[in-house]
């Protein structure tokens, strides 16, 4: 079986966008469990004072601690909309408890090479610790965002990769959830600043159209 990893904006958009959305990533890749390095997530949101400065934290940890300041500080729809993604955010601990998410540390010779990768690419420090856990094993399928980037890094280092977009087209092919399920996951991932092109939510219409079109 694959062994998936997730960068920080797939981990963000799923764990934000929906109560289930990781139930739902897990589903649309067939998979038991995904990973990501510790430089994408590792539980460090509360580590400093909410007022304290981001940078040293993981990087969804820092996506985490502006939801709170913004949930706070925002007035009506625009704070409700950040508690949203907070509340859904509450699936993380589960999953990592239960070990269908799993932190992966970088060796210590390897963060040179992340280094590398960041300097050679230009792409952030979350995504070339995907890369780099990526290349410890042939077989391995690194799950990247829709960052052309980060897939021509992936790409020149031989290294499979897949979008939100090719799991989104995977979820409806193989799982056939109802348009009102689709609806609210698009929905919720614009909430969490990922929207997905109207052409790519139409292709997913009538891929599900098609499947309940009688033969």
């Amino acid at each position: 079986m694959p062994k998936f990893v997730l960068d920080t904006v797939v981990l963000r958009v799923f764990a934000f966008a929906h109560p289930q959305g990781i139930d739902i990533l897990l589903a649309a890749l067939n998979t038991l469990q995904a990973v990501f390095p510790s430089e994408v997530y590792y539980q460090d949101e509360d580590y400093l004072p909410l007022n304290a400065h981001d940078e040293d934290l993981s990087e969804l940890a820092k996506g985490i601690r502006y939801a709170r300041r913004q949930a706070q500080n925002q007035p009506g729809l625009k704070g409700q909309r950040f508690q949203v993604r907070l509340e859904n955010a509450t699936q993380l601990p589960r999953h990592i408890q239960t070990g269908s998410l799993f932190i992966e540390s970088l060796q210590l010779e390897e963060l040179p090479i992340r280094e590398n990768v960041m300097k050679v690419y230009a792409i952030g420090r979350g995504e070339a610790a995907c890369l780099i856990l990526a290349l410890r094993d042939a077989f391995t399928a690194v799950f990247l965002s829709s960052d052309d980037t980060a897939c021509k890094a992936a790409q020149d280092l031989n290294i499979s990769f897949l979008t939100i977009v090719d799991v989104l087209t995977m979820w409806v092919s193989e799982i056939r959830p109802s348009l009102n399920l689709l609806q609210e996951l698009v929905d919720g991932m614009r909430n969490a600043n990922f929207a997905l092109p109207d052409k790519e939510y139409q292709k997913l219409q009538r891929i599900l159209d098609q499947l309940d079109t009688p033969p």
